[in-house]
């Protein structure tokens, strides 16, 4: 029965990554670079995590190399899509944001001390808890981002559904890192909440950037 949600898993989120790289592929990925890599990243990620999963038994014992591999990419590129969000929504607020390249230290600085600071014997305990870290950082950064879109002259409607979009995925994967760690009675429950949280925020991203459809003139 977990082995089929795991692969019913695969399939949705492949299915809207799929949607989200369509929609970026019509002309958006030209203004959102970095969304674009983070969806191909993702879709490559998934797609090994599947062959290693249907691959023979002795490469399973890779696999938590290769999960962590892909997760530690993916909250890289997080951190560089909420900064180029911060970037492209500060030319139009009024308040002062910090520069970008003192938001990319922070970033590297925070990465070394949380990797520091959780080193542990075992890989998945540690790697759980620094990547919990880096999404709470990156978390922060979208409210920021948040309130430099609410004080815009002109608010960026698409920004804001990105960001919301975004928000959503890292706050259900925050809750399930903690609920995977907190009981191993909670594991299938954290799990379940960032997988979905993760869809939700996907399918928002796609009905961002899919391009409008225009209005059907009746003819008299």
């Amino acid at each position: 029965m977990q082995q089929a949600l795991q692969y019913a898993a695969y399939a949705v989120g492949l299915w809207l990554n799929l949607l989200v790289i369509s929609a970026l592929w019509r002309g958006s990925y030209r203004e959102y670079p970095f969304v674009f890599a983070y969806t191909l990243v993702l879709l490559v990620s998934t797609l090994v995590e599947l062959a290693v999963n249907v691959a023979p038994a002795w490469l399973h014992n890779d696999y938590k190399y290769y999960y962590w591999a892909d997760e530690i990419i993916l909250d890289v590129l997080v951190f560089c899509l909420v900064i180029a969000f911060i970037d492209e929504a500060s030319r139009h607020s009024r308040q002062k944001v910090i520069e970008r390249h003192w938001l990319v230290l922070a970033a590297a600085l925070i990465l070394i001390v949380s990797v520091a600071a959780h080193h542990s014997s075992n890989l998945n305990r540690q790697m759980t808890l620094v990547s919990r870290d880096l999404n709470i950082c990156a978390v922060i950064l979208d409210l920021v981002l948040w309130s430099l879109l609410l004080t815009a002259r002109r608010p960026n409607r698409r920004l804001m559904q990105l960001s919301g979009g975004l928000g959503l995925q890292l706050t259900g994967a925050i809750m399930g890192e903690q609920l995977r760690h907190f009981s191993r009675s909670l594991f299938l429950a954290g799990s379940l909440l960032e997988v979905t949280t993760g869809f939700l925020g996907l399918y928002i991203w796609w009905r961002a950037l899919r391009p409008a459809t225009a209005p059907k003139t009746v003819s008299a």
